[in-house]
């Protein structure tokens, strides 16, 4: 019998519909509606872990790649996805709703941690948070940390509604900050640029690259908590010595040649540790920051 490559068994997504994973078989999950660029990029990743994982019994990695974060936590729940690798606001909230654990810090492009910036045109009026009242802001979409989950909890941690619009060009009630998503950050620097908002929400890097491109042109009203750049989760149930097998292997990745290029290719990461303050008192913060959020309505607004 021939047998299927990898990229033909990916598509089938999971091994059976609410079936127990075989355990000889890990699963690798991430959220993205590009499903085939994210196979491509989490491909090779999957082959160097059933390389180095086969001392341990594993004998195939398959990955799943789901379209909502909501379709990822039923795989989680089921046992169809072992691992999931997501931004760590999107990633704690799929872990709640499938009782999956936080499990590794994943470090990208260098970095292990960062926050969001709220940011305003050098010449604007709007000095602090509370300026922001009546005014249009753009968040990059719905399960950005960066984007849109931590600048929406300052802006409500500043007794200030939070209204979304039908449009760039609507105008929120008194009192509210009405936000549209721009579906990407260089859109929302792009639209700030152009006035069409009124502030912007970005990260540390964009910020960066905004300050060498226009230097002086834009300034930050607002910074948010820092949290872990990205994070690994692990469904619940997984084998303990498992799990101590396959944290070893990522670890490791950080310091072997030959992992650098399947580190680059999975997203641009560096390394993978341990979260150095520990799981509870890392997520502590971004479980209250989650349930503020629920509080107002904003989670999962779309």
């Amino acid at each position: 019998m021939r047998l299927m490559p990898m990229t033909a068994i990916v598509f089938l997504f999971f091994q059976s519909v609410g079936g127990p994973l075989l355990a000889e078989t890990l699963v690798l999950g991430s959220v993205n509606d590009n499903v085939r660029k994210h196979i491509d990029r989490m491909t090779p990743m999957a082959h160097y872990l059933e390389k180095h994982l086969a001392p341990a019994g594993v004998t195939d990695v398959q990955i799943k790649i789901s379209t909502t974060s909501e379709d990822m936590a039923k795989a989680l729940r089921a046992g169809t996805v072992d691992l999931y690798f997501d931004s760590p606001l999107v990633a704690a909230r799929v872990a709640r709703a499938s009782g999956a654990t936080p499990f590794l810090r994943r470090w990208k492009r260098g970095v292990a941690s960062y926050h969001a910036l709220i940011i305003v045109p050098a010449e604007s009026e709007i000095q602090t948070l509370s300026d922001l009242a009546g005014r249009r802001i753009g968040f990059q979409e719905p399960d950005s940390t960066s984007g849109f989950l931590l600048p929406a909890d300052m802006i409500l941690g500043a007794a200030l509604p939070l209204a979304r619009l039908g449009d760039r060009s609507d105008s929120p009630a008194d009192g509210q900050v009405g936000y549209v998503f721009t579906g990407d950050d260089k859109n929302t620097l792009l639209w700030l640029t152009r006035g069409w908002i009124d502030a912007g929400a970005t990260d540390p890097r964009n910020w960066e690259t905004l300050q060498e491109a226009r230097p002086g042109a834009f300034r930050a009203i607002a910074q948010s908590i820092e949290v872990p750049r990205q994070v690994v989760i692990r469904r619940a149930g997984l084998d303990a010595g498992l799990l101590d097998e396959i944290a070893t292997v990522l670890m490791a990745m950080g310091d072997r040649p030959e992992a650098a290029k399947v580190l680059k290719k999975f997203h641009k990461t560096t390394r993978f540790d341990k979260f150095p303050r520990g799981v509870d008192a890392t997520f502590a913060p971004i479980h209250e920051l989650l349930d503020r959020l629920d509080a107002a309505g904003t989670v999962g607004a779309s």
